[in-house]
């Protein structure tokens, strides 16, 4: 059975790539023929980017030097809409190969060159760009820029009123929040998609909508509204065969199905989308559709198929370099392990998808740089065609000056006189007036370059507390769970052997040992991302810790807090919450003290933090000079949160930190 799976999906796929392949080939040789007998060069470069398009599905290799060759035709020319055609094509390859620096890097210079055009093509060709961003966003789990750049493009085709477009992005936006588990969101956004086809004539994007809805209906309990929807959809079948409209057909009654428990018929329809996902040659389908049919035969209990698909999809998501699906891969695969009782090789699944989820975040950060670094260089060189402009007009402005001077310099000399001294005080005023432009000019570029030191430090600290709570999660429900289960499996088997009272000793202990581990593991989770924090704010958290402290006596911690009825933003909070714990860390390090005090003033918008301790002190001066690793990070979090740090210590006096912030 699982030889036969295999077979089929790579028979189906090498037909259908096949027959693909021949007829790009002779759309090639056709364009070739029309090429050699082109003059214009206009038409030659559109000629070839229709090659190259064509090319893409053989060779993307050739097709990017085709491309290239095309860039380096145009790049000093005015073929502005050319350059940005040529610009989106090396994106889109980037995007299709998982390349997504690349097509980041391009896709800003199209949304640059687009934007030097006019009336409709400017505003369809950005709104591409901003469309095929979000979904190179959306791929990498970057939900939140995703959202920003669907947005951008809807604003753009809203001033075109092209429904279908709008729709298509309405759609992705949708997909964002299936992502992300927030389905009624999902719901909200692609009711407004359906609301704009209504009269539509458009079949096949019709299907796609009333077989999604559907989906999100199973998936948030509307299950009398789902079996409408797909009502709906079974009555246009007949108006549509586009493979990608099946896909969502069959994945939809898969749902149903699904929902119904009745996972033969679920099973039925996910192998017709994963079909069609096949047929349509789309990876992102055929690794989610896999899974689909991995979790229908992983239900039935037929752990061999289910393995199949699951590791199917865990293929396709490295090939493609996805990331999340590889994560969800991961995820499905340990799971069916733990269904089969091998714990050790769940496990080894729970590692490396770790290894990957860590891969994921280091990724995002990098792609959040490397956006911010487009952006910013977008809007320099704007800035600087806006400027240069303003220097052409006083260019034309001085030229008709002097033009005018000159008819009066012919009437006298006394004439020449004062003009002549008018001349020397108007360039002596227009140097002025330059170098202050030029000073204002050099503070706008360092106020860009801290804002984005201070977005970087955005993305890091936001990074950190991200990896600190997946890690949190994952040590508490996957490796606690494990130990969990360990210990319930050897007091089970304690009742049911025969051991001697020197191993009955040495087994009581090792169950001991385990408690502990588990005790251990819960108090380190608790420590990256403590749940008091997240549930009751920042006032109820730092007590509990202060607490936590206390019952180690290692030190004695008095904590006292005014004002803080009120909760804060929740990044604050856990920024605040950081620099309070680095603190104390540093006085249980570092300081010999035996008490501590904490203290936290709201009052008038203002926040003060003062921690206070008796031990041993040190010399401040040191600090200009050696700053550790906790103090640079405590810094940074009141740099970021923009407070003041005042430290204030003498050696055998203790330290006394006070800390003050703006709300």
């Amino acid at each position: 059975m699982k030889s036969l799976v295999h077979w089929f999906v790579y028979l189906l796929f090498c037909l259908v790539t096949n027959y693909q392949v021949f007829a790009q080939q002779n759309k090639i040789d056709s364009l070739k023929k029309i090429l050699e007998n082109t003059k214009n060069d206009s038409s030659k470069y559109e000629i070839l980017l229709l090659i190259g398009a064509a090319q893409e599905n053989i060779d993307y290799k050739v097709s990017r030097k085709l491309y290239d060759s095309v860039l380096t035709l145009v790049e000093h020319t005015n073929y502005t809409l050319t350059k940005a055609r040529v610009y989106s094509a090396i994106a889109g390859l980037g995007f299709d190969h998982a390349d997504y620096p690349l097509a980041i890097k391009y896709y800003t210079s199209a949304a640059e060159q687009f934007n030097l055009t006019q009336g409709n093509v400017r505003t369809y060709g950005v709104a591409s760009v901003y469309n095929n961003m979000g979904g190179i966003l959306s791929l990498i789990n970057e939900w939140e820029s995703a959202q920003k750049y669907y947005l951008k493009a809807l604003k753009e085709y809203e001033k075109l009123k092209d429904t279908t477009k709008m729709v298509t992005v309405y759609f992705n936006l949708a997909f964002v929040f299936s992502d992300m588990d927030e389905w009624n969101k999902s719901y909200e956004l692609m009711y407004k998609a359906f609301h704009l086809t209504e009269g539509s004539k458009n079949k096949s994007q019709n299907i796609t909508i009333f077989a999604r809805l559907a989906t999100i209906c199973f998936k948030t309990e509307r299950v009398t509204e789902g079996v409408t929807y797909l009502k709906k959809a079974d009555s246009l079948l007949n108006y549509s065969h586009l493979a990608l409209d099946l896909v969502y057909y069959h994945h939809a009654y898969g749902e149903y199905y699904y929902h119904q428990k009745d996972f033969t018929h679920s099973i039925k329809h996910h192998n017709l989308a994963l079909y069609y996902a096949v047929k349509w040659d789309d990876p992102y389908y055929l690794s989610d559709e896999s899974i689909e049919v991995g979790k229908d035969y992983l239900q039935m209990k037929q752990f061999d198929s289910a393995d199949v698909y699951f590791q199917k999809s865990f293929q396709v998501a490295v090939q493609y370099n996805y990331k999340p699906k590889t994560l969800l891969s991961l995820a499905f695969l340990s799971g069916l392990e733990e269904a089969k009782g091998n714990y050790r090789k769940a496990y080894e699944y729970k590692k490396e998808q770790a290894a990957f989820a860590d891969s994921l975040v280091k990724q995002q950060n990098q792609y959040r740089i490397l956006l911010m670094d487009e952006e910013f260089q977008a809007e320099k060189k704007s800035n600087e065609i806006v400027e240069l402009e303003k220097d052409k007009e006083i260019q034309d402005l001085s030229i008709k000056q002097k033009s005018t001077l000159n008819y009066f310099l012919i009437g006298s000399l006394a004439a020449l006189i004062i003009v002549g001294f008018l001349g020397y005080r108007n360039i002596r005023h227009r140097h002025q007036l330059a170098k202050q432009q030029d000073e204002l000019q050099q503070r706008r570029i360092s106020e860009l370059e801290k804002d984005k030191q201070l977005v970087a430090v955005d993305s890091m600290l936001k990074g950190q507390e991200e990896e600190r709570s997946r890690l949190a999660k994952d040590l508490h429900d996957g490796l606690g769970g494990l130990l969990s289960g360990v210990k319930f499996s050897l007091s089970n088997m304690k009742d049911n052997l025969i051991i001697t009272p020197d191993n009955m000793a040495v087994f009581e202990r090792s169950l001991d040992m385990i408690d502990t581990s588990i005790k251990e593991l819960r108090r380190v989770a608790h420590n990256m991302m403590p749940e008091m924090l997240t549930k009751f704010g920042l006032d109820e958290a730092l007590k509990e810790y202060c607490n936590t402290i206390n019952a180690t006596n290692l030190l004695v911690i008095k904590y006292q807090s005014i004002g803080m009825d009120t909760r804060l933003e929740k990044s604050s909070e856990i920024i605040i919450y950081r620099i309070i714990q680095e603190l104390l860390n540093n006085i249980m390090k570092h300081a010999a003290a035996k008490e501590a005090i904490v203290q936290l003033i709201k009052e008038d918008g203002r926040l003060n933090i003062i921690v206070e301790d008796d031990g041993k002190g040190f010399d401040t001066a040191l600090l200009k000079n050696n700053k550790g690793a906790g103090l640079t990070s405590i810094q940074s979090r009141v740099d970021y949160l923009k407070g003041q740090l005042d430290i204030h210590s003498e050696a055998g006096k203790g330290t006394l930190v006070n800390i003050e912030f703006n709300l």
